[in-house]
């Protein structure tokens, strides 16, 4: 058997070949594209293809995208190191503070040797590509939300009254309104046939008696005239518009993608197909844990534990791993506490028990971890009905 350990970096990657046995067969370096990828595959090719060859390389972000593809096009198939993971290996090895690529690449190699190698295979571009789609949307409705802040911040000084007649919610209608009509004054002096736009564009809700109630507020308002306030206000709305029409573009290609990819998560109440495609995109292969526990650790929703003697102590979540995910997580225990019922029971339980609501949420979304690892594992519907 063959352990192939690369270390991966932006503009070269280092590779260290040896057998299960410990003998060194090959160390070198090879450039991050095409012809170092070759010097790669002339050297894989090089070994005896009757035995197992077993490629391992850390998880590092998209710079060994190109080369995971290159490898499983060439039907090999290789295994991803959590970083976390590969560093407590690394520490095991040796108590010197030593570390360099040519020093991954080889302790990678030997890592490989002591675990069980799950491949990865080509089936998962998907995944990855989702990955980097749902993270840009996350990314751009983050952006949405400054600006949105940025946009309440200035109205506080012109039109303090405006946020609160909408009930704190910056609407389409509400947005438009600013936008089109961008003073205090312009909106005091809406006509009726100007109101008929506004109308349709709130699609009746904008009622003509809360037309006229905007307008009495406008003339009456306490805000301080600032025209620079309102031309910002102008600038962020335009820059909300163009991120909600990038928005949409993104959720097309996410709906696109998920419809070539076999899950039952939406069938969970309350996931959506872009909280689906979230976690399909940053928890990757399933199989890659061998049970929710791992999983649940992975999200780094685990609590962490000190023990010492006879003495244990609990601590905080661990927080580990993607933010995102975590994140994504989080904002389901929400519509899990409303939509199923014993998942509804289990909070009040909790809080019956004196839990603060933090801590119920916690355990909720360990709850909704198990949950996702058993659906997406056995590719099943959720049936409420057998849900414990």
């Amino acid at each position: 058997m063959y352990l192939v350990g690369i270390d991966i970096a932006k503009y070269s990657h280092q590779c260290f070949i040896a057998t299960e046995a410990g003998e060194v067969i090959k160390e070198f370096s090879f450039d991050n594209n095409f012809d170092g990828f070759n010097v790669l595959l002339k050297s894989l090719k090089s070994l005896d293809q009757f035995q197992d060859i077993k490629i391992g390389l850390e998880s590092t972000g998209h710079y060994g995208n190109t080369l995971k593809q290159f490898i499983c096009a060439k039907g090999y198939t290789f295994v991803e190191f959590n970083p976390y993971l590969a560093k407590q290996f690394f520490k095991s090895t040796t108590i010197r503070k030593t570390k360099t690529d040519k020093v991954d690449a080889r302790l990678l190699s030997s890592m490989l040797a002591s675990v069980d190698y799950k491949t990865l295979h080509t089936k998962y571009y998907h995944i990855n590509e989702l990955k980097s789609l749902t993270r840009a949307r996350d990314s751009l409705i983050c952006e949405r939300s400054n600006y949105l802040v940025q946009i309440t911040n200035a109205l506080d000084v012109v039109f303090p009254e405006y946020k609160s007649f909408f009930n704190n919610k910056l609407s389409k209608t509400a947005l438009f309104l600013l936008y089109k009509y961008n003073s205090r004054d312009k909106i005091a002096k809406i006509t009726k046939e100007q109101y008929k736009k506004i109308s349709n564009i709130s699609m009746g809700k904008f009622s003509y008696p809360k037309f006229l109630n905007l307008k009495e507020l406008a003339r009456k308002s306490i805000g301080v005239d600032n025209e620079a306030s309102f031309f910002l206000i102008k600038i962020f709305i335009n820059l909300i518009n163009s991120l909600n029409e990038n928005l949409e573009k993104i959720e097309k290609e996410i709906e696109a993608l998920m419809s070539m990819i076999n899950t039952k998560l939406t069938t969970i109440p309350g996931v959506s197909i872009f909280s689906a495609a979230t976690i399909l995109g940053e928890i990757g292969d399933i199989s890659k844990f061998s049970s929710p526990a791992k999983l649940i650790a992975f999200t780094g929703f685990d609590i962490a534990i000190y023990q010492s003697g006879e003495k244990e102590f609990y601590g905080k979540l661990v927080k580990r791993g993607s933010p995102l995910l975590r994140k994504t997580i989080w904002n389901l225990v929400l519509g899990s506490i409303r939509l199923i019922p014993q998942i509804t029971d289990y909070y009040h339980r909790k809080r019956e028990q004196g839990k603060h609501h933090k801590v119920a949420f916690s355990a909720i979304s360990r709850k909704l971890i198990r949950l996702i690892y058993h659906i997406e594992s056995n590719k099943i519907d959720f049936d409420i009905e057998q849900y414990r």
